[in-house]
Parts: C-alpha cells; sequence; structure tokens
C-alpha cells in the first residue's frame, strides 16, 4: 500500500461519520419549524475597550424566515424573509434584496440555512467543518467567496441536538459571540 492510500484508509472513516453525524443535525434542525430565543451578543471592536453587548430575542419560521430583536442597548429589529432584508432602528427603516447585496447573503445563510437543516445551501457559501455528536456539535465555516472571506474569516456555530447555542464570528472589523437560550 502506498502512504497515501494508507492514510486515506485511515481519515475516510472519521470523515465519513462526521459526515453522518452532520446529517442527523440538519435533519434535527430541520424538524424544528418554529423557534424562540434569547440572545446575548458580546462584539468586540478594535475602536472599543472592551465588548459591545447587546440582549434580545430570535424568533425562526421555517423556512426561512429570521427575525432578530435587540433591545438592549438600543432597539433594533433585523429581519429576512425569503429574499428581503429588513433592518428597522429608531432612525432608520432600509430594506434591500439578498439579490442585490452578495456579500450579505452568506452571512444570512450561515445561521438561516443552519436553522433550516440545509446543509446544500450551507455547502453553496462555505467549507464545513463539522466535529461532535447530535448531543453537542460544532460546525466551522468558512467563505468560499474571496469577497465575504475579505470581510469574515470564519462563522463558528455550536449547538446540541436540533438547537443552535453559540454563533461566533471572526472578522477584519473585530469579533462576536453570540449566546443562545431556546425558549422552553
Amino acid at each position: 500500500m502506498t502512504r497515501r492510500v494508507l492514510l486515506a484508509a485511515l481519515f475516510l472513516p472519521a470523515v465519513a461519520q462526521a459526515q453522518d453525524v452532520m446529517a442527523q443535525v440538519m435533519a434535527a434542525l430541520a424538524i424544528v419549524r418554529d423557534s424562540q430565543a434569547t440572545f446575548v451578543e458580546e462584539k468586540e471592536l478594535p475602536e472599543l475597550d472592551r465588548p459591545l453587548t447587546s440582549r434580545g430575542l430570535l424568533v425562526w419560521h421555517a423556512p426561512d424566515r429570521l427575525e432578530k430583536r435587540t433591545v438592549e442597548p438600543f432597539e433594533e429589529r433585523l429581519l429576512v424573509e425569503g429574499d428581503r432584508l429588513l433592518l428597522e432602528t429608531r432612525e432608520q427603516h432600509q430594506e434591500l434584496s439578498l439579490d442585490t447585496a452578495p456579500e450579505i447573503r452568506p452571512l444570512v445563510e450561515a445561521i438561516r440555512a443552519t436553522l433550516a437543516g440545509d446543509a446544500v445551501t450551507l455547502r453553496r457559501y462555505y467549507g464545513i467543518s463539522f466535529s461532535g455528536d447530535l448531543a453537542h456539535w460544532r460546525m466551522v465555516l468558512t467563505p468560499l467567496s474571496s469577497r465575504v472571506l475579505a470581510a469574515v474569516q470564519r462563522i463558528t456555530i455550536e449547538g446540541e441536538g436540533g438547537a443552535v447555542l453559540v454563533v461566533e464570528r471572526q472578522g477584519r472589523d473585530g469579533n462576536s459571540r453570540m449566546a443562545v437560550t431556546p425558549g422552553r
């Protein structure tokens, strides 16, 4: 056996097993059609001495409606439904089509496709590294687009079964970590 064949024989079962577990996790996520969760998000920005903390509510309605309502430190609403993205604050109301924002769609799909259990869409925008089991899993998403990669180096999503518990984003403009507490 050549060294390459031997290495493939050693690592293929682990890769196949990770793909099987990922398929189980995607199926568990896809079952959840509606959910609500609270979140606490910390954003580290180079211009700030300490992280900026925000709190709010996440609402998911399958197949494609995701709402993030921030209540602290200020009110903000981000709604993605189908191809439409809406951002509302006290000062502004901005709406755009994701088709006109190719650098934003992959960021939206990182969360939305994960919640929908849609591995096909995730693979369209990201290289995926998956580890863990159904009880506790972790996906590291690396953007395939150089445009997106210029802003976001990776998104890490952790969860248990069909629930997302942590979303971390590492970007050129800073990092963020969102801890999610599913509603009971």
